[in-house]
């Protein structure tokens, strides 16, 4: 039966994906800040909210979009509105001359960017036909294709930096 308001289970999704992962970030603080009690507890809250999160994804699959669209939707939408985010938030922090996040956002933004490439829009698919090998950057989330690169070309990470998605 498909999903009659999937915004909000999207919404609820999201919600619990941040959460989780900000409640990871306040583990580490709370640790750093000898509070281990609290770091356990905040680990622990975070692996329940991811819990929640993937039951939704799994209720959800197949059912956000199930049109031929969602290739176009994940290129030309999602990819698009996180490029503009980046976008966004990196001229607010050469504004501001944060000197650590402008350099981090803009390697983010370009990893992002180079997405891309793997999008060929006048078809609105993937450029690959076949099944191929990708590895991403561990530092800055680039995606390459085929095998690790020697350093990644967003960030210099190493190529022990990059991961193969399987």
């Amino acid at each position: 039966m498909p999903i009659k308001e999937p915004e909000k289970l999207i919404r609820a999704f999201g919600l619990l994906s941040r959460a989780a992962a900000r409640k990871k970030f306040y583990a580490q603080k709370a640790k750093l800040a000898g509070r281990p009690e609290l770091s356990h507890l905040l680990r622990a809250m975070a692996e329940s909210e991811a819990i929640q999160a993937r039951r939704l994804f799994n209720a959800m699959r197949g059912q956000i979009d199930r049109s031929d669209r969602y290739v176009a939707t994940i290129f030309e939408q999602e990819v698009e509105e996180m490029l503009a985010e980046y976008t966004e938030l990196l001229a607010a922090a050469e504004r501001n001359g944060d000197r650590v996040l402008a350099p981090i956002l803009a390697e983010l933004r370009a990893a992002e960017q180079h997405t891309l490439a793997f999008y060929a829009r006048e078809r609105k698919d993937v450029r690959s036909t076949k099944a191929e090998r990708y590895f991403a950057c561990s530092f800055c989330g680039y995606l390459h294709l085929s095998a690790s690169p020697e350093s990644c070309p967003v960030c210099g990470a190493s190529q022990q930096a990059f991961r193969e998605i399987g």
